[in-house]
């Protein structure tokens, strides 16, 4: 029999400590192999191939689209119009067409006036702006009705502001003040 009275400590005797502290490193180690055992199972069922239609794109219905894009493709038309741009052309080919249509606008709006109508008032700072134009009521977005030489013409009112009340009249802009 072994003397622990003498501070001497043998191979094979271990404090209560260090026995438990062994004891949860087996049982960490046992419990990491169970998870590991686990995920490989679950992972083996869960991939497991199954039948033809089993899959996330059966062949059956991946034939059947494939068939659907070749009648689409088969309807495409095979010859494109080309386009050739060369120095003499008098288009710049990365030019927007909005670009001309602005232009083209631009001639057109220099004899753009205002039919003749009756500016009587504006309330601005609140939460309803409003206009008065010949003896009735607009808000901000309504659309004034003129019989302009029997045209019918229509003026949208943009907005009502401290410096006027802003309209627009065949894409033009224009700004009015009361008398």
């Amino acid at each position: 029999m072994r003397s622990k009275a003498a501070g001497v400590k043998f191979k094979g005797d271990y404090t209560l400590a260090e026995l438990t502290s062994k004891k949860q490193h087996t049982i960490e180690y046992i419990a990491i192999g169970v998870l590991v055992v686990a995920a490989l199972i679950i992972s083996i069922v869960r991939f497991k191939k199954g039948g033809a239609d089993d899959e996330v794109f059966s062949r059956k219905e991946f034939n059947k689209k494939w068939k659907e894009v070749e009648i689409l493709e088969a309807n495409v038309p095979k010859d494109e119009k080309k386009i050739a741009y060369t120095i003499e052309d008098d288009k710049f080919p990365f030019k927007s067409p909005f670009d001309e249509m602005v232009e083209n606008k631009g001639l057109e709006e220099e004899n753009i006036a205002l039919p003749e109508m009756k500016f009587q008032g504006m309330v601005w700072k609140s939460s309803r702006p409003q206009a008065i134009i010949n003896n009735k009521v607009y808000d901000i977005k309504d659309v004034i009705n003129v019989d302009a030489g029997g045209l019918g013409e229509e003026i949208k009112v943009r907005d009502i502001a401290k410096d006027g009340i802003h309209l627009i009249y065949k894409g033009k802009e224009f700004i009015v003040r009361p008398k």
